[in-house]
């Protein structure tokens, strides 16, 4: 599942992993964006444009607005028995902007804090197990007569005893975090060899690879069902592209779900 803009803004697609039996989900006059799959396949969360968050039965194709009041939110992740989703709200007092993590029980119908520290947080990601949140968090750091830098650092944060820490300790700019199937790495974008690149990380011996050499940029990794393959989205040619990376061998691929056609693609999720 991607999001494309085929016709003018951004709607929601679905394909095979080769690019083939190409379905378009929505068709409206405003973009469709980061499209979620909950754990059974028959749910997507997804955000739009104009701030909203909004679910959709992929069996009927029936959308329903989540009822979160004004605001504007962002990034939707399933809760694994999917009674609710986790998401990203957003506060802007210009020049200011802030972000914490929400959830939102259907049963409930309201939506509270589920994480909140110093700083933004952003791409929330709840483990294959349930157990664990990882994040984006990010701090600024200003040194008078400096230019201010802006860290983003991954967080893992149990769900269970409410522990949250950095994974690690850098000047790099990680985000994008992404499960394993296994719940034992985590496949994330970082510019930490100078532009964003695809790595992944060990969880248990904190080893960690780079898995793309791409000549632009490379961010938004989802693993393949079978924790083989990931598919990320890369801007070597100029537009953002689909791209699938062997996670033993290296070897890359594109995914075209539109043939020759320059369509922008974005946001994959693989199920």
């Amino acid at each position: 599942m991607f999001t494309a803009n085929a016709s003018g803004n951004w709607d929601l697609f679905s394909s095979s992993p080769c690019g083939s039996m190409v379905i378009q989900l929505t068709e409206t006059s405003i973009d469709e964006l980061s499209p979620a799959i909950s754990r059974d396949g028959s749910l997507i969360a997804y955000s739009t444009s104009d701030g909203a968050l909004w679910t959709m039965m992929l069996a009927s194709r029936k959308a329903s607005r989540v009822a979160l009041g004004l605001g504007r939110s962002g990034h939707p992740t399933w809760l694994n028995d999917a009674s609710g989703i986790v998401f990203t709200s957003y506060v802007v007092h210009p020049p200011d902007e802030d972000s914490d993590l929400y959830v939102y029980i259907f049963k409930e119908g309201k939506k509270k804090v589920f994480l909140k520290q110093s700083g933004p947080q952003d791409y929330p990601a709840i483990s294959p197990d349930g157990k664990k949140l990882a994040y984006m968090c990010a701090f600024s750091t200003l040194i008078p007569g400096w230019e201010g830098i802006v860290n983003q650092q991954l967080w893992v944060a149990d769900l269970h005893d409410g522990k949250a820490a950095p994974l690690f300790l850098s000047a790099a700019r990680d985000r994008h975090p992404a499960w394993a199937p296994d719940g034992k790495r985590l496949a994330f974008s970082s510019d930490r060899n100078g532009r964003p690149d695809i790595w992944s990380t060990d969880l248990e011996s904190h080893e960690t690879v780079q898995l793309t050499h791409d000549s632009a940029s490379a961010t938004s990794p989802a693993w393949s069902p079978d924790g083989k393959e990931i598919v990320y989205v890369s801007t070597a040619s100029g537009r953002s592209e689909l791209m699938i990376v062997n996670v033993e061998t290296r070897a890359t691929r594109k995914v075209l779900p539109f043939g020759s056609r320059p369509v922008e693609v974005r946001d994959p999720q693989w199920r």
